[in-house]
């Protein structure tokens, strides 16, 4: 979850590396047409044949060519008709059903947030920097909790895509969706309010609990999980992703809450929120998030931007490519615009035709649309995808106005892996609750009674096995975490993680390429925090 974004890398590396590439090939010949155009219609030039573009150092704002640049170009949000298109989802979901609707209000009654990056719920502890300003403001935010509650049962959190019809006083606090306008976060900007209602509901759920209220602290942990399952539900890459890494972090806060509250969470809490909380976050989801939909809105926008960056023949415009796709890539880098534009100009030059990029782009989309409705491990999904097989340069609009939805899949599966552990974790709790401080032999000893067997599924397991658990006693365990090495004692339950293959939990969390486990329980950040790994 710390790793950049796809598309932050391409912007960064990737697309400066093809226009360095592109020159290097094309700098001992003249222009030439493009590739795949018809013989009677030459292709038109592009501003990297001028003498002032330094084409070949993208990256650098080159000073010579700053009096000749293009002039600006605003990166405009989605037209009328494309927002009609990406809004038709929400045609069928009735006023009821929408959370923003509810949340919207309260949030811009509520105190502004500590300047700076909102913490990740995980991150929300006390010994976390700028802990008591955080503290400050969630006690303003009453009407936060209470909207919460009477919206959790909400399908979706509806948020319409294009500012028509947006309240003021909702888009004066930035509770808006401008898909088309910037990449990545920065083109939805009410997940900056999302973030806070995730923060709020781990600040208030650690509040409540220090005061012994453990049933009012769970209802509004869960209630944040629920409104971050909503967010889910939006149609966009981008949105998608910050919902589900924000909800993989909202319910490790919620074990590290269960481990700092060990022996004083009421019996009937536990096996409350084993039992009927964490399993029906939404209902139908079962173990599996079954109706969380892929998402495909990006779709819709890179279609309505391709139509408009091809000339009448369907070959590239290197003019429109440069500025209008320039001024997307360098929205959160404003310096980095003159690079970004001469990029897209070169690129224009090897870019697919409208045709070819309209097939490419159905051609990625029904592969992921296949693979998402399939079982975890299919041989169909086990095959490199289309989007990995993708000529990034020659097809650079999919590669960046798209991103990479297998970062979804990922995403999806730790989720499922945090879910799952998350309830069968409150089911040990329980057990160790009504069995005199004992924890079970085995995790068969916790179903029925403290938790449901169908949520003991590791979904990083190739056979949808159970987790791994065994009960260590008092001789500590060693384990290896991001944050330096911990030692565990008692029950431990663990995931295979992302290699498939049981490591022993010696190391915990480790990056996709190494080896390791996902730890459950204990929680390592817990651990590490008693400890005084994390600061």
């Amino acid at each position: 979850m710390r790793n950049l974004p796809l598309r932050r890398i391409l912007t960064v590396l990737v697309l400066p590396a093809l226009l360095a590439a592109n020159a290097a090939a094309q700098a001992p010949k003249p222009p030439a047409p493009k590739p795949g155009a018809k013989p009677a219609a030459p292709a038109p030039k592009t501003p990297a044949s001028k003498p002032a573009a330094p084409a070949a150092k993208p990256a650098a704002p080159a000073k010579p060519a700053a009096s000749s640049a293009p002039v600006p170009v605003s990166v405009a949000p989605a037209g009328e008709k494309l927002d009609g298109t990406l809004n038709v989802w929400l045609k069928n979901v009735s006023a009821k059903n929408r959370s923003a609707l509810t949340l919207w209000p309260a949030w811009t009654k509520t105190p502004e947030m500590p300047a700076g990056p909102v913490p990740m719920p995980a991150d929300v502890w006390s010994g976390m920097p700028e802990r008591s300003a955080w503290e400050q403001w969630a006690s303003g935010g009453a009407a936060l909790a209470m909207a919460m509650r009477s919206s959790s049962e909400c399908l979706v959190l509806g948020v319409p895509y294009g500012d028509a019809g947006v309240d003021a006083a909702w888009k004066s606090k930035g509770l808006d969706a401008l898909p088309g306008s910037a990449t990545g976060e920065a083109a939805f900007p009410y997940l900056r309010a999302v973030r806070g209602l995730a923060a709020y509901s781990v600040l208030e759920m650690q509040r409540r609990g220090a005061a012994g209220k453990y049933a009012e602290a769970f209802e509004v942990g869960l209630d944040g999980i629920r409104m971050l399952r909503q967010v889910a539900e939006q149609r966009m890459l981008d949105e998608k992703l910050v919902a589900l890494q924000l909800m993989s972090s909202a319910l490790e806060a919620h074990r590290v809450f269960m481990a700092d509250h060990l022996d004083k969470i009421p019996l009937e809490v536990l096996q409350s929120v084993a039992l009927k909380g964490y399993p029906f976050v939404k209902p139908g989801d079962r173990d599996r998030l079954a109706r969380l939909e892929l998402p495909e809105g990006d779709r819709t926008v890179v279609e309505e931007r391709i139509a408009v960056l091809f000339n009448t023949e369907g070959q590239p415009d290197g003019d429109k490519f440069g500025q209008m796709m320039g001024a997307v890539q360098a929205k959160d880098e404003p310096l980095s615009r003159f690079g970004a534009v001469a990029c897209w100009n070169q690129l224009a030059s090897t870019h697919g035709s409208l045709d070819a990029t309209r097939a490419r782009l159905g051609e990625v989309y029904d592969d992921w649309w296949r693979r998402w409705r399939m079982r975890f491990y299919d041989s169909l999904v086990e095959r490199p995808s289309e989007y990995s097989r993708l000529n990034k340069a020659r097809y650079a609009l999919i590669s960046l106005l798209v991103g990479d939805l297998e970062a979804a899949f990922a995403m999806r599966l730790r989720v499922i892996e945090e879910l799952n552990g998350t309830a069968v974790a409150a089911g040990l709790l329980g057990f160790r609750m009504d069995n005199g401080k004992q924890w079970p032999r085995d995790l068969g000893q916790i179903f029925p009674t403290y938790a449901l067997k169908k949520m003991d599924m590791d979904p990083y397991s190739r056979k949808y096995g159970s987790f791994l658990y065994r009960d260590v006693g008092e001789k500590a365990v060693g384990i290896d975490t991001p944050w330096g090495q911990v030692e565990a004692t008692g029950a431990c339950m663990w995931s295979l993680a992302g290699d498939h293959d049981d490591s022993n939990m010696t190391r915990h969390d480790a990056p996709a390429s190494d080896r390791g486990d996902l730890v459950i329980w204990p929680p390592p950040r817990q651990l590490a925090q008693k400890v005084g790994l994390i600061k």
